[in-house]
C-alpha cells in the first residue's frame, strides 16, 4: 500500500514537473540586441524559457494591442513590442521600463514612419536572416513617390506605410488578410481614394484583374514608388498601357485618345484643377465616351466668351 501511494506520488510529481517545462517551452521569444552604431537591434532568437516581456503583458490588457499583434508577421519572427519601441520588457515598473533612459522611443510622427520601418527594411544583413528573397528597396522606391513628396511637404495625411500595411496586425503581403495583398490593394487604396477605386471596380479592367488575382492599382501606380497621375502614364516611353497593350490594340488606340483628350484639357482649362482632377478620376472608367462628358463642362468653360 505504501509502495502505491509512494508511485503515485512520484507520478504526479513527474507530470507536473513535465506540465511546467512544457509551458516554459512552447514559444521561441526574442531579445532585442543593440548593433552598434546602426540604432538598430539585432534579434536572437532563444528557443526554450519565454522571456519576460512586461510590454506585451500590459498592453494585453491596455489598448489590447497585444492581442492583434499575435497575427503580425513581426511576431511570427518573434520581433516584439521593444524591438520597435525600445524600453526594458524585464520592467514591470512602467515609469523605468518607458524611460529614456532604457531606451523607450516617443511616439513615432506620420512623417518619420517610413524613415522608422526603413531602419530594418532596408538593412541586408538584418532582413536576410528571415527571408532571403525579400526587397531591401522599398524605402528608396518609396521616396520617389507622389506620396512621399506629399508627405515631406506638409500633407499629413498623405499615404505611409501603416496606412497600406497596419500598425501591429502587420501581415506578410502574400497573407490573403493583408490589406497590401493583391486582393486587396483597391480596396485598401480606396480608403483615401474612393472614387476612384469605385469606377475601377466597375471597369473592364477591374473585371479582368480580378479574376486573374492581379492587384488593381498598383499594376498601373506602382506599390511603393507610386507614379503621379498624369496622361504620361497612357503613352510615351513612361506609358503602363503598353505594358499589356500590344501597339494598334484597341486598348493602345483609346489610351492614346484619352491621352489627346487629357492634353487638349490641360490647355483648354489650365485654371480649372478641379475640372481636371474630376477627368483624371474619370480615366479609371477606360471608357472614352464617359471621360469625353467627364470632360465636357471643363472644356465649355475653357471656350472664348465663357466665363
Amino acid at each position: 500500500m505504501k509502495d502505491t501511494n509512494r508511485n503515485t506520488a512520484l507520478a504526479l510529481s513527474c507530470l507536473t514537473a513535465a506540465i511546467v517545462v512544457l509551458s516554459a517551452s512552447v514559444s521561441v521569444f526574442a531579445a532585442p540586441v543593440p548593433m552598434a552604431g546602426t540604432g538598430l537591434f539585432r534579434v536572437e532568437h532563444r528557443p526554450g524559457p519565454v522571456l519576460k516581456d512586461s510590454c506585451f503583458e500590459c498592453h494585453s490588457v491596455i489598448e489590447g494591442t497585444s492581442v492583434v499583434f499575435k497575427d503580425d508577421v513581426h511576431y511570427y519572427h518573434a520581433i516584439s513590442c521593444a524591438d520597435c519601441h525600445g524600453g526594458d520588457p524585464k520592467e514591470d515598473d512602467q515609469n523605468l521600463s518607458m524611460s529614456a533612459k532604457r531606451g523607450f522611443k516617443t511616439r513615432v510622427t506620420r512623417q518619420a514612419t517610413p524613415g522608422y520601418c526603413g531602419r530594418c527594411h532596408k538593412n541586408a544583413s538584418f532582413m536576410r536572416k528571415f527571408n532571403p528573397n525579400l526587397r531591401l528597396d522599398q524605402l528608396a522606391l518609396y521616396k520617389t513617390s507622389v506620396h512621399a513628396k506629399r508627405l515631406a511637404a506638409g500633407h499629413a495625411g498623405s499615404a505611409e506605410c501603416v496606412d497600406c500595411h497596419g500598425v501591429h496586425n502587420i501581415r506578410a503581403v502574400s497573407d490573403p488578410l493583408s490589406p497590401a495583398h493583391p486582393q486587396h490593394v483597391t480596396e485598401t487604396c480606396a480608403k483615401c481614394h474612393a472614387a476612384t477605386a469605385d469606377l475601377f471596380r466597375k471597369s473592364p479592367h477591374g473585371r479582368a484583374f480580378t479574376s486573374k488575382e492581379m492587384p488593381g492599382c498598383t499594376a498601373c501606380h506602382a506599390s511603393h514608388a507610386t507614379r503621379p497621375a498624369n496622361r504620361a502614364m497612357l503613352t510615351g516611353k513612361h506609358g503602363v498601357c503598353t505594358d499589356c497593350h500590344d501597339a494598334g490594340s484597341a486598348g493602345e488606340k483609346a489610351a492614346a485618345e484619352i491621352a489627346r483628350l487629357l492634353a487638349s484639357l490641360e490647355t483648354t482649362a489650365r485654371g480649372s484643377k478641379e475640372a481636371l482632377a474630376r477627368v483624371r478620376v474619370a480615366v479609371h472608367t477606360f471608357d472614352v465616351a464617359a471621360i469625353k462628358r467627364a470632360a465636357e463642362p471643363a472644356m465649355a468653360e475653357g471656350k472664348p466668351g465663357r466665363k
